[in-house]
């Protein structure tokens, strides 16, 4: 009898089916329904299909309640699948094991059928057909089909997914001249691979689609869950697959480094630095296997007895205690603060909805620009030449992807957790506004690139902005008029502009200075004064005119010029000219607080100096700084 591993035994599909011409072999019944004849021919199909693999039988169920919903819309049935298997058993074109009650809940076995050498010799040379299924299917948590609604969300990636058919049905799909013979079995209905892993020796087999036919996968019943996309080609081992010709062509396969956990630290509001997978004591390849069962497991313990459970499945690939790899765990999830919630929390799931849409969007851009693309999950086998392409396209697509969902980069996440949106769509960023600020606005023709490193880009917006605190205020300037003199009284203004300032009493060198009591002449407004050239004056001639008569003590009352103007005031912003007509009267400057008085005149000197003073004026200048700190710091004493 046939031995075969519960675990690798192929499963019954109607995808397969023989040629309408052998439904009825000798000894076996004319059917005329539709549903018992495309039955039977899917289990001689399946059945000649694992025929000579490492695993030949083919399992299905003889429980009525396991098919109850599982193949909606197919003619396989109980009654349908066990008719036609125990019809063909009995006729000696199959041979089976049929298991006992129970067996599914003790040692998850079912029966098994396999092909006789009469049913192999009857289909030497027969091309089987291929009934192409559904793009989108929904499983449960058990893996088995789920039933679900048409809505416009699936429509919609029903037809992406007729482009992406359509544009891989135009691209063949070969093998290099320059494999190894060794690593192919080349058989009439399928096709062999060699796998050295871990030093053990396997086989894959897989049965190259006409078209080749691709469809998403959900998971859990639900469509934010998985949603990958499968086609025959991905159960090559990855060797193999690097020995495949597209369109006659040799091929290499870009992928993204560590996207889930790009994806998780977008999503956390971080970005990634450096490698996830590398820890201070542990192997990287150590790092990147538990981080990764992490990811998908329910818990931290879980995920240790996924890591451990390796050894069992395959004695000796992982050869370490419990103790060690509860470490390598723990170091895994210190290298990865910033996601350590989602280490252990089955978000592997999540992700792959992700990476799902972002697969779909790389297909459909290379569909648009003519490049023969086969996706591989997270990585896509391309032809050489059109290597860097692919790169840049799956680049630009795992950018707005991180823009969109990670809520730092992003005024709106279309992805969370929990997932809301069946498939994440990743929708571009509204334009930013730039708010007003007290910086010079930066005009650019041209977009740039965001500083905070999304590369999103905007372009920049100009708007008038207010004045700073720094700017000059409008100054007052009187039109041309005779003065009439100093008076030591002051110009009281508003009461609501009067602030107080702090008294400073004029340097006895100052009052020195000060210019005999002349004669003030009668105003003349018909004859206003005529300006002419600015002559230099000395140094400290223009502080005459601000000084007290002599017969007056320094005292806190400021000094104001008194003025009668002839019209109204002008406002402007314009700079001051320190230079005065040579023929003009002195017009005197408008009301200033005595507090800015000694500032205001220091600076007037030293743009009035002449070389030859320079020495003097610096030695008053700095009599002047000593005086006001000493105020300053009587003020702040008192």
């Amino acid at each position: 009898m046939l031995e075969t591993d519960p675990g690798r035994d192929h499963a019954l599909t109607h995808h397969w089916r023989v040629p309408g011409r052998l439904h009825d072999l000798p000894g076996l019944s004319v059917l005329g329904k539709s549903d018992q004849r495309r039955a039977r021919a899917s289990v001689l199909a399946c059945a000649v299909i694992a025929h000579g693999t490492e695993h030949p039988a083919v399992s299905y169920s003889r429980r009525q309640a396991w098919y109850v919903d599982r193949y909606e819309g197919v003619p396989l049935t109980y009654r349908t699948v066990t008719g036609a298997v125990d019809e063909a058993v009995a006729a000696g074109y199959l041979d089976g094991v049929r298991a006992m009650q129970g067996d599914h809940l003790r040692t998850q076995r079912q029966s098994i059928f396999w092909a006789t050498p009469m049913l192999v010799d009857l289909m030497e040379g027969v091309r089987l057909e291929y009934e192409r299924g559904s793009s989108i299917r929904l499983r449960d948590a058990n893996g088995d089909p789920v039933a679900f609604r048409e809505t416009e969300r699936v429509a919609r990636m029903r037809r992406d997914m007729t482009g992406i058919r359509e544009a891989l049905a135009q691209v063949e799909v070969g093998i290099s001249p320059k494999a190894a013979a060794a690593d192919w079995d080349i058989g009439q209905h399928r096709i062999r691979a060699r796998r050295v892993k871990d030093g053990r020796e396997t086989w894959a087999t897989v049965t190259p689609t006409p078209g080749n036919d691709v469809y998403r996968v959900f998971g859990r019943g639900r469509f934010d869950k998985g949603g990958r996309l499968y086609g025959w080609w991905q159960s090559l081992p990855k060797d193999r697959r690097g020995e495949l010709l597209i369109n006659n062509e040799f091929t290499c396969e870009p992928d993204y480094a560590f996207l889930h956990p790009t994806l998780l630290y977008a999503l956390s509001g971080a970005v990634l630095v450096g490698d996830p997978y590398e820890t201070d004591y542990f192997p990287r390849a150590h790092g990147k296997l538990a981080l990764n069962v992490s990811l998908n497991a329910m818990s931290l313990a879980l995920a240790v007895n996924a890591i451990m459970f390796r050894n069992v499945v395959r004695p000796g690939s992982w050869p370490h205690t419990r103790l060690y790899t509860e470490r390598l765990v723990e170091a895994v999830v210190a290298r990865n603060k910033p996601i350590a919630a989602c280490i252990g929390a089955d978000r592997g799931i999540d992700c792959m909805a992700i990476d799902s849409s972002m697969a779909v969007k790389v297909l459909k851009t290379c569909a648009r620009e003519n490049i023969p693309c086969l996706p591989v999950h997270d990585s896509f086998r391309v032809r050489t030449r059109d290597e860097a392409k692919v790169t840049a396209i799956m680049g630009e697509v795992l950018e707005a992807t991180r823009v969109a969902i990670s809520p730092s980069r992003s005024m709106v996440s279309m992805v969370s957790f929990p997932h809301t949106n069946p498939d994440p769509v990743v929708a571009p960023l509204p334009e930013p506004v730039v708010a007003p600020s007290a910086e010079p606005v930066v005009s650019s023709p041209e977009p740039v690139v965001s500083p905070s490193g999304t590369g999103a880009r905007f372009r920049p917006v100009l708007r008038p902005l207010p004045p700073r605190p720094g700017s000059p205020r409008p100054r007052v300037v009187a039109p041309p008029a005779v003065p009439v003199g100093l008076s030591p009284a002051p110009v009281e203004p508003p009461a609501a502009l009067v602030v107080s300032p702090p008294s400073v009493p004029v340097p006895a060198f100052l009052l020195a200075l000060r210019p005999p009591p002349e004669p003030v002449p009668a105003p003349s407004p018909e004859l206003p004064p005529v300006l002419a050239a600015a002559r230099p004056r000395p140094s400290l001639a223009l502080l005459a005119p601000s000084l007290p008569p002599a017969d007056m003590p320094s005292g806190p009352v400021p000094l104001r010029p008194a003025i009668n103007p002839s019209g109204p005031a002008r406002v402007f912003l314009a700079a001051a000219c320190d230079g005065c007509p040579a023929d003009a009267s002195e017009v005197p400057y408008p009301p200033i607080e005595r507090v800015g008085l000694l500032g205001r005149l220091a600076a007037q000197a030293r743009a009035m100096r002449d070389p030859a003073s320079s020495a003097d004026a610096d030695a008053r200048m700095a009599e002047l700084r000593a005086l006001a700190s000493r105020q300053n710091a009587r003020r702040v004493a008192s």
